[in-house]
Formats: C-alpha cells, structure tokens, sequence
C-alpha cells in the first residue's frame, strides 16, 4: 500500500518544557496523519503536551489581542 505524501500541517499540541513551563514547540499534524514535533529552539527532552482545543477552552473570555475583556459602559 503507498503512503500519501506530506503535503501540509496544522498544529495539534503545544509542547511545554516540564521545568520552566515555557512553550518549547508543537506537535503538528500532516495531512496522512503522521505527527512531528517542531521545536522553537534546541530539543528539549523532558516535556507535557497539551492538545490545542484544551488551550482554546482554557481562554474563554480572553482576547488573543487585548487580553482579558473588561466591561464597558454602555451609552
């Protein structure tokens, strides 16, 4: 059976380093379901990674631009 070529990518996960919990990359996801980490800068060995649609439902309420909304006057 032929494999399907990697033709494009979303990410999936954010790979967070267990000691500074920074972002130290993502996990994306290609097209014929394969998976690869992409790291922001050299490999880290020890890290947790959390699925994308966890992140999107941790910040309900917060604008990706402004940060928290506040509540505005109306008139």
């Amino acid at each position: 059976m032929k494999k399907e070529p990697r033709l494009s990518a979303r990410p999936v996960a954010r790979l967070i380093c267990a000691e500074t919990e920074m972002t130290v990359g993502y996990t994306y996801e290609w097209n014929n379901g394969d998976r690869q980490p992409a790291w922001l800068g050299p490999r880290v060995k020890t890290v947790r990674s959390v699925p994308i649609a966890e992140m999107q439902n941790e910040h309900v309420g917060i604008d990706p631009v402004i940060g928290p909304t506040r509540d505005r006057a109306v008139g």
